[in-house]
């Protein structure tokens, strides 16, 4: 006599049924983890829409409020967010990618991600300061650059923020030096054009598809009027995906404005 198959639902098809069944009822809902909330960051952070990664990001932090990554990808989201935002929108946005990047160096003190996030934060709250605490922010920005870099001299990112701190100190107006000498005790040692150019050679040779690395330089080369370096800077920049950042876009905008100042 042929045995008839078990008609009855296995074990594991009945947990499956009440789980969806559960999903239906009003009123059930089930927590997201942190981890939930990074993959979503990471996918609205892919597709450029900022606000909502750094709302989904923010939203991993109060799930794991001591997540190293949680809060790096906060401050990074929440720092370029800002760039999108102006008055006291941007200030509030700037402040919690501060915020974040401090929480995260205090997460895990030995590792370079919270000190790059914290200077690139600080220098974009910077760009919203006088000059007095511009000037103040500089030397905090420094400090956390050098302890990035000694942390691991392999981060591209760090060395653009060198960069960039090199030619904003370097570029310093009789003003702002005046400023300086009162806030600071002096202008900070050290920084020069050419010691910007060593450190966006080596931005560069880290993160060669950064679009960012290769516009600032380009701006930089602008500056110091050597056109033919710097279109050579601007069209990679133009040229490259728009998969470095979710600021790519903006970047080649203007590395195009600057590339039709040079003319043919």
């Amino acid at each position: 006599m042929t045995r008839r198959p078990d008609a009855r639902p296995s074990r594991r098809a009945l947990l499956a049924l009440c789980g969806f069944a559960l999903l239906l009822v009003p009123g059930v809902t089930f927590a997201r983890t942190a981890d939930d909330w990074l993959a979503e960051g990471d996918q609205f952070y892919a597709q450029a829409h900022l606000p909502e990664a750094a709302r989904a990001y923010a939203a991993a932090v109060q799930a794991a409020p001591a997540s190293f990554v949680a809060l790096c990808r906060a401050s990074r989201a929440e720092s370029e967010l800002g760039e999108l935002q102006s008055g006291d929108e941007q200030r509030q946005t700037r402040a919690k990618a501060v915020g974040h990047a401090r929480d995260a160096i205090k997460a895990a003190p030995d590792s370079a991600a919270g000190h790059v996030w914290l200077a690139v934060g600080l220098g974009r709250q910077a760009l919203s300061e006088g000059p007095k605490t511009k000037l103040a922010l500089s030397r905090e920005i420094k400090s956390e650059v050098d302890r990035a870099l000694a942390i691991d001299p392999g981060v591209g990112r760090a060395w653009h923020v060198l960069a960039l701190w090199n030619v904003k100190v370097a570029s310093l107006n009789a003003f702002e030096r005046m400023a300086a000498n009162a806030v600071l005790g002096g202008v900070p040692k050290g920084a020069s054009m050419d010691n910007a150019e060593i450190a966006f050679h080596k931005a560069i040779a880290l993160e060669p598809n950064y679009v960012n690395h290769h516009l600032e330089y380009g701006r930089l080369l602008h500056d110091l009027h050597r056109n033919p370096d710097a279109r050579r800077e601007l069209e990679k920049a133009v040229s490259l995906p728009p998969t470095s950042d979710a600021l790519d876009a903006r970047y080649q905008a203007e590395a195009r404005t600057l590339l039709a100042k040079l003319g043919k």
